[in-house]
């Protein structure tokens, strides 16, 4: 790390001065003057960019100077002579402003107008509605903004439904959400505003689509980072739903139940049923959200939160068949000008029926292979009840407080049984082991959270310093059955019967504290200073015992399968950062260092008697101190109708090694599977580098996004795996040399000068290099998995008053080879082709219908299979203002659905298949809530249909 560490120093002292040089030349004239401010939207107070600021002459009326907002709705007009001059400021969809200011012999050099606030322009809104085509996307700079009126969705849709149509989205089986680049959406806004914290699936797939105006995909900063300027190294990526503006005048909503069966050999226990509802009060200070939502039709309403003992052991396994309950409170609250408020209460319980099957082959020396064929089954229960709240206190203009607690309880109830064999060289080869298992494990846990930021501004040049403290607790305990029977064939037969009951007890506190300092050095360039330290303590009590077929109880502890552990960490992290904020480039660049300290050890709780244990491992507390450099430079570039900006950044992160990693003792929980520490494992480092360009032009509504991002790990800790006597013994050590690399393009733009034809291509290319090691009959060999991947995704839609239909073609492709000559390269393709419509019709019909082809080519035998998945409704709208309406939906038609998977690792590769819920019909009835303050309005119905 030291010639990291040398380039970052280098850097950190010659950029300032170059700045401050820069600067220094251009601020010569010391008879003219300099004016700046901030441009704001006057409802949210939300800063503008691109806001056109004109400096013209009272007497000439001639145009002086001009510029632009940048991201932080700033602007700047220097080297201004002296005279009486008027500042107009426009943006398209607002009203303009003008401000008259007078530069005197005896006025300061430099001017700060302040905030100034622009309307926005109904009127002209309107106008541009009627006769110009929405843009399906826009990109600027931290932010993708899609239309949710350039994309219809069938009556009723929810938020999930649309974001499934946006190009660069991907919405997977179970609601989780990846963008374009990659990142994973974990929190879901409303105007600006948290919705149930760190749930998206309530927002995506409770709220109706026919409310939303806009889908922002934003990377956002952390409170912290946001109160002191200082940016965090990975920033969140969110989504933010924008409400249209006819519909903050009161409560809306919507309340829907249906009823229906499946179509192939329908039944009373086949039925199927959704009951859903929600009413929403949205205004530019508040908002309030009540939601409900139960079914059987796999529309999981909210995220599973188990705890981390069900989430370790026959926890939730992903796929099957779903019933689902959740219920919701949302409020965000403006108390006055100094005090604002959000929370939410939630409680949600599914029922998960799972039927799975596994193909996973390993890959050893000397040409050797082991196929392990399973199958299992679980149902699983789970209920979690959770509070979360934050206040923000503004004492005064210098001054912010904000306070986060959280609290929440979980519960679950989960029954498996699995069976799998091994076979040797082939897939009916010589069996090497088979074993089965049926478990039930009860598991509930309580998790209690609070942190507090307290951040004050020194002075107006931007002096800030910040205080933040946290702390987490979380108690879970379980109590696990399980009857299990183990037979190995190689080299001779043996077998092993358990019938266990195991009590497991975890628990584990973390405290934090941040310290927090930004002096400004200069206009526009700052050096901050953080100090943060972690405490973190872990205990994972695990008792079990053997049954007495005598006293026909669980009473003889088994040492073996007994292993407790506890562990102590404390990190330290040192920040210093130079950074530049100035119109058309920012730039951040300093180092981190970082000290930590690891004690653990593990025993066996109350082995010899009650209160006294056997240490199996206890070693010295290990120290180490790890540096990062920083590195994040951002330029803008294009003009009111253009904008481009490119950014670079990269960072290093370090990565401890778990107690499990560290503790050499064996961990024969699976006795297939024996698990075995490293005491001598190193911490791994990994150094990530990115690189973005965006363009957006608003006339010709072309967007494109491409960025380049490529990760290698020094130390990288990997699993060496030996395969001996039918049993798989794993070990974690260090290896360095495994990275990857992705590339990114996503272009959107018309193709007809009436931008009504859309097109839109999204490409990734990636390429991984990872490094693993195998052990057969005592000698090792280093294997180095290459894998190359292509995704490429072309989307075509047309869009009208009465007809949307959109066409998707998806091309994936892997191919895997392999540093051991014996192995063979592992290919496979995935292919989709998709088309949805959605036709209006007289009379308040509406027709829509989509179908999608998915075929896999070169998995594992019994896994290339075809599907077609088609999906058709048909509605009628009817009373006042069309608020209410009934539908007749038909899910998978042609009764095809699959859940087919695949993952590939250095030395294996795995196919998998879950039971997926197939076709069926439901018959539903909804009914709009629209309301003018509080009061109900048939018009507003008509209003909003009018809006789409």
């Amino acid at each position: 790390m030291r010639p990291y560490f040398k380039f970052s120093i280098l850097l950190f002292l010659w950029l300032p001065l170059l700045s401050l040089k820069a600067q220094k030349a251009t601020d010569n004239g010391i008879d003219n003057y300099t004016v700046w401010g901030v441009v704001a939207d006057s409802v949210d107070q939300t800063k503008m960019e691109w806001v056109t600021i004109s400096l013209i002459d009272l007497k000439t009326d001639s145009l002086i100077a001009g510029t632009y907002t940048n991201r932080n709705g700033q602007f700047e007009l220097k080297n201004i002579s002296q005279g009486n001059y008027k500042l107009r400021f426009s943006y398209i969809g607002y009203n303009s402003a003008e401000k008259v200011i007078e530069l005197l012999p005896t006025s300061s050099k430099k001017i700060d107008l302040g905030t100034i606030t622009l309307s926005p322009s109904e009127v002209r809104l309107n106008e541009i509605t009627v006769v110009a085509q929405v843009p399906e996307m826009q990109v600027r700079e931290d932010t993708v903004e899609y239309n949710a009126a350039a994309f219809k969705v069938p009556e009723g849709a929810v938020v999930e439904d649309l974001m499934k149509r946006l190009p660069g989205i991907e919405v997977d089986a179970e609601g989780k959400i990846t963008t374009a680049t990659g990142k994973t959406i974990r929190r879901v806004f409303v105007d600006g505003k948290e919705f149930f914290g760190n749930d998206p699936k309530i927002a995506t797939k409770n709220l109706n689509a026919d409310m939303v105006d806009k889908i922002q995909v934003i990377e956002k900063q952390s409170d912290l980072a946001i109160l002191t300027g200082v940016e965090d190294d990975d920033p969140e990526t969110i989504i933010n739903i924008t409400i249209k503006k006819g519909m903050k005048k009161g409560w809306i909503g919507n309340v829907n139940g249906g009823i229906g069966n499946m179509t192939r050999q329908p039944s009373a226990g086949q039925s199927r049923y959704t009951l859903n509802g929600n009413a929403n009060k949205f205004s530019d200070d508040d908002q309030l959200s009540l939601i409900a939502n139960a079914n059987n039709i796999n529309e999981r309403g909210s995220t599973s939160r188990q705890n981390a003992i069900s989430m370790g052991r026959g926890g939730n396994d992903g796929g099957g068949i779903t019933s689902s309950n959740v219920f919701g409170i949302n409020t965000a609250n403006r108390i006055n000008n100094k005090l604002k408020a959000v929370g939410n209460i939630t409680y949600n319980y599914s029922d998960n029926n799972v039927s799975r099957k596994d193909n996973r082959l390993n890959f050893f020396k000397n040409d050797s292979t082991t196929y392990r064929f399973s199958n299992s089954s679980s149902r699983n229960f789970t209920d979690n009840f959770s509070v979360e709240a934050k206040l923000e206190y503004k004492p005064d203009t210098l001054t912010t407080i904000i306070f986060s607690p959280s609290f929440s309880h979980n519960g679950s109830v989960s029954r498996r049984s699995s069976a799998q064999q091994t076979h040797i060289d082939s897939e009916i080869g010589e069996m090497a082991n088979e074993s089965f298992s049926n478990n039930r494990l009860n598991s509930e846990g309580t998790d209690v959270a609070m942190g507090l930021d307290i951040s004050r501004k020194l002075s107006p040049r931007g002096r800030r310093i910040s205080l933040s403290g946290s702390f987490f607790t979380s108690h879970n305990n379980g109590t696990d059955n399980n009857i299990s029977e183990t037979a190995i064939h190689v080299p001779t037969i043996r077998l092993t019967q358990l019938n266990q009951q195991s009590y497991t007890d975890a628990n584990r506190n973390a405290s934090n504290l941040r310290f927090t300092y930004v002096e400004p050095i200069a206009k526009n360039y700052f050096l901050n200073f953080s100090y943060n330290i972690q405490r973190t303590t872990t205990e994972n009590l695990r008792k079990t015992f053997d049954y007495d077929s005598t006293l026909l109880d669980y009473v003889r502890l088994n040492p073996e399968f007994s292993k407790s552990s506890n562990n102590l960490t404390t990190t330290q992290n040192i920040r210093i950062n130079f950074r530049a904020q100035l119109p058309k480039y920012a730039y951040n660049l300093g180092i981190n260092i970082a000290p930590m300290y690891i004690n653990s050890k593990s025993f066996i709780a109350d082995w010899f008697q009650n209160g006294v244990d056997s240490v199996l491992y206890d070693p010295r507390a290990r120290k180490a101190i790890n540096y990062a450099p920083q590195l994040d430079f951002n330029y803008r570039l294009g003009d009111k109708n253009i904008r481009k900006n490119i950014r670079f950044r990269y960072n290093g992160r370090t990565r401890q090694p778990s107690i499990d990693q560290f503790d050499p003792t064996p961990n024969t929980t699976n006795p297939l599977n024996i698990r075995t520490g490293n005491p001598d494992l190193l911490a791994s480092f990994t150094h990530n580098g990115s690189l973005e360009f965006n363009y957006n032009h608003r006339e010709k509504q072309r967007s494109l996004i491409a960025s380049c991002n490529y990760s290698y790990i020094q130390n990288d800790i990997v699993n060496f795996t030996s395969y001996e006597d039918g049993i798989q013994h794993t070990m974690p050590i260090n290896v360095s040399g495994s990275w990857n690399t992705n590339g990114t393009l996503l272009y959107s733009g018309a193709l007809d000068k009436k931008m009504k034809l859309k097109f839109t291509t999204h490409t990734n290319l990636g390429y991984r290099n990872q490094i693993g090691y195998t052990r057969v009959s005592k000698e090792s060999q280093k294997n180095i998995s290459q894998t190359s991947t292509l995704a490429e995704s072309l989307s075509l839609s047309y869009n009208n008053d009465w007809f949307y239909g959109q066409f998707r073609g998806t091309v994936n492709y892997s191919n895997t080879n392999y540093s051991l000559e014996h192995l063979k390269s592992q290919r496979s393709f995935r292919y989709n082709l998709s088309y949805n419509t959605q036709l209006t019709l007289p009379k308040s019909f509406s027709i829509s219908s989509d179908i999608r082809w998915t075929a896999n080519r070169g998995l594992s035998t019994g896994y290339n299979k075809d599907e077609v998945i088609w999906n058709a409704q048909i509605s009628k709208s009817f009373l006042e203002g069309n608020r209410g309406q009934l539908r007749l939906l038909f899910n998978d038609i042609l009764q095809q659905r699959l859940n087919i998977s695949r993952n590939v690792g250095s030395n294996y590769l795995s196919d998998s298949e879950t039971n997926a819920l197939t076709s069926y019909f439901l018959l539903s009835f909804s009914y709009r809530i629209r309301s003018i303050n509080g009061s109900g309005h048939g018009r507003m119905g008509r209003q909003d249909r009018n809006m789409e």
